[in-house]
């Protein structure tokens, strides 16, 4: 009788962490409807009483960050985000994952970097609670605190990514699907 699979750290820490970026891409995605909603409220109320309603267009452009950046870690875990696979495939699966490690490595620098910057753009905005001029004024600290959370969240999950890349090339895991 074949034994089960004793399950590696990364997974089981991957997995949690799903959950949690799928909770952050449920509340990216309940965003979305809100934004489809309101626009859509504020252009009938525009063509049949001509009187927008007050504060849709504001509301829409800081929350359009939650929809970006609270969606980023699921897409990557999902495999979400657009790839070029044309020459991928015409290599071996060694080299299929060193190119996706090193790819991965690139975004989470570029992330870091993005996410580090942004965090002290997010202070300085909180600092002098920083808000939108509009029809209605709008806060926006919080929506620019958002971006170094969504960056670094998806750092994590590249964290993962390459982690378990390394164990496939060890030849403890499968090799993940591109």
């Amino acid at each position: 009788m074949e034994r089960p699979h004793k399950r590696l750290l990364v997974e089981r820490l991957a997995d949690r962490y799903k959950v949690f970026c799928t909770f952050s891409a449920v509340i990216a995605a309940i965003t979305i409807a809100v934004m489809m909603l309101s626009t859509t409220l504020d252009a009938s109320s525009r063509y049949l009483f001509n009187s927008p309603i007050p504060g849709v267009f504001e509301l829409n452009e800081v929350i359009l960050v939650i929809c970006v950046y609270m969606g980023l870690a699921w897409t990557q875990i999902e495999r979400g985000h657009i790839r070029v696979t044309a020459f991928l495939m015409r290599v071996s699966d060694r080299t299929d994952i060193l190119f996706n490690i090193l790819a991965w490595v690139v975004t989470f620098l570029f992330l870091f970097v993005l996410g580090y910057q942004s965090a002290i753009g997010a202070w300085e905005s909180f600092q002098i609670r920083e808000f939108r001029w509009g029809s209605v004024q709008m806060p926006i600290w919080w929506a620019k605190a958002l971006v170094p959370i969504g960056c670094w969240m998806m750092n994590i999950q590249l964290i993962f990514d390459i982690w378990k890349e390394i164990e496939s090339l060890r030849g403890r895991l499968p090799k993940q699907r591109s």
